[in-house]
């Protein structure tokens, strides 16, 4: 097992065990990294990694796709099945359509043109029969892979993983995103491969995670060196530099105000299969929500309809959402009762962090700076605004420049790198760190500027998703810290995680959960 106090210094180990890095050594190992694969042997085929920093294939060369393709899929890529996209190897001759009546049923390739595709062996088939089932997969195998949730998505990667024999299997945050249920049964898997070295399991923790029981041995990657032997001897060294758990003020979010998020009699439904049923939610400015669910109950079409991503979303009987900030004053909000408000004005009102944006948000455009990046957020837009990356200056708005100035050096100083990178970053180079690039920064920075986009605008929603994601202990400690203190108290916001310590407030301070089950809302 490896762990990291910085994001970027476990990257670059499992980098350099992939082989995309060289080691540099006055020491050099006879066989290579993996001595016990012998001699004359290509390591590397024999390697197998699951990584959740970034999925492959999603806007080819960085560019932005349109993620919200997952509720109403329109190419033929789209309507391919967990098994057609992952697990080609087993399907049958003959299937029936699980899809007719359903969005997904359309014309499409019957088959997916795959490379170099043999049938499962049967002792293959009755590994892939028993992976399946033991990771909860059997009844998704049939489903469109872009309508599967970010949990069921991991735990087919793993599988598949797994299915290709690797001798060595690197898994970076395998945890990340599995719900309770799943949690045991994926640490249940990887300690019976640990047992029989088939594969050997090699697993990728911040320093703030658990641990499991069964693992030996930690190579723990702290102020830029790697220090590996026995977990008894290591894990005493890992320094908690920034508290998790915040200890911080965080303020009176019991004095809440109007309803800011109306839901009423809401459901979505494919065919026959229902995904929700009269969701009933209201949200009032200042609450603090943790919205919990198992893997696939429907939390991401959730937040889709309300993010109006979802094509469903303009059917609802009862829909009510908030308006954008008020041009003049855009530290105030008013309410729109109306019954739409247009997805564009959707963008400004309601800040959002999520998986499919982190993966979906545009890496090609030359050159785009934190600054830009974080500026985004202003309008809900993917490209840079004009005027250095905070809009146009219209002759009468210029008050608005300004206050759009302040806020984007209001978010670096709170969640920039002098908050979690002291050392790195002293307040005085904040100006250095928001001339980087975006696509330069490690996979946390990334995210942690992806947060900053979404509270810029001080939207009066704010919808946080699997938020902590890819950041190490110092980042999620700026960011706890930031939500409990910095959140305006007209402003409510939305936690989603599996995880109940990661939610920055107490039940004791207000927070309310919402939990999703059986398609059904429930207020706990």
């Amino acid at each position: 097992m490896s762990a990291s106090s910085g994001d970027s210094g476990k990257r670059a180990l499992f980098r350099t065990l992939l082989g995309h890095l060289r080691v540099l050594s006055e020491y050099k190992a006879q066989d290579g990294l993996y001595p016990f694969l012998g001699k004359n042997v290509d390591p590397y085929a024999h390697v197998a990694s699951v990584s959740f920093s970034h999925r492959p294939g999603r806007g080819a060369g960085g560019a932005f796709y349109d993620y919200t393709a997952r509720y109403g899929a329109i190419r033929d890529e789209d309507a391919l099945t967990l098994r057609e996209s992952m697990f080609p190897e087993s399907i049958p001759d003959d299937k029936p359509n699980p899809l007719a009546g359903s969005p997904f049923d359309k014309p499409k390739i019957q088959k997916p043109a795959f490379d170099d595709v043999v049938k499962l062996s049967d002792e293959d088939k009755l590994l892939f029969n028993y992976l399946v089932k033991d990771m909860d997969l059997e009844r998704l195998l049939d489903l469109p892979l872009i309508a599967l949730s970010n949990g069921q998505t991991r735990r087919a990667r793993i599988v598949r993983a797994v299915l290709k024999k690797p001798q060595v299997m690197l898994l970076d945050e395998p945890l990340t995103g599995l719900d309770v249920s799943s949690r045991p049964k994926l640490l249940h898997l990887l300690h019976k491969l640990h047992q029989t070295r088939k594969p050997r399991v090699i697993l990728g923790l911040r320093t703030q995670d658990d641990v499991p029981e069964w693992i030996t041995h930690v190579a723990l990657v702290q102020d830029g060196t790697v220090n590996a032997g026995p977990k008894d001897r290591i894990l005493p060294l890992i320094k908690h530099d920034s508290p998790f758990f915040g200890s911080s003020n965080a303020g009176d979010i019991k004095n809440t105000g109007p309803i800011v998020l109306d839901l009423q009699s809401v459901s979505v439904k494919y065919a026959d299969r229902i995904v929700l049923r009269d969701i009933n939610w209201q949200v009032r400015q200042g609450e603090r929500w943790h919205l919990q669910g198992a893997n696939g109950s429907g939390k991401t079409t959730l937040l889709s309809l309300i993010l109006g991503d979802h094509p469903q979303s303009y059917i609802q009987p009862h829909l009510l959402l908030p308006s954008p900030p008020h041009p003049s004053i855009p530290s105030k909000f008013v309410l729109n009762h109306r019954k739409r408000i247009p997805t564009a004005h959707l963008r400004q009102s309601i800040g959002a962090v999520s998986p499919e944006l982190f993966d979906a948000f545009p890496r090609r455009h030359p050159g785009m700076s934190v600054l830009e990046a974080i500026g985004t957020g202003f309008e809900g837009v993917f490209v840079p605004l004009p005027g250095g990356g905070l809009g146009a200056t219209e002759p009468g708005k210029e008050s608005l420049h300004e206050w759009r100035k302040e806020r984007v050096w209001e978010m670096l100083e709170n969640l920039g790198p002098s908050a979690w990178a002291p050392s790195e970053y002293p307040r005085e180079v904040a100006q250095e760190f928001a001339e980087k690039r975006f696509t330069d920064l490690s996979m946390g920075g990334q995210r942690m500027v992806l947060l900053m986009r979404a509270l810029v605008g001080r939207p009066p929603v704010v919808l946080l998703d699997e938020v902590w994601s890819g950041m190490n202990e110092e980042m999620v400690g700026a960011a706890r810290k930031y939500l409990r203190e910095g959140i305006g108290s007209d402003q409510a916001v939305v936690v989603i995680t599996h995880w109940e310590d990661e939610v920055p407030w107490t039940e004791s301070e207000g927070v309310i959960r919402f939990r999703l089950e059986d398609g059904k809302g429930i207020v706990t």
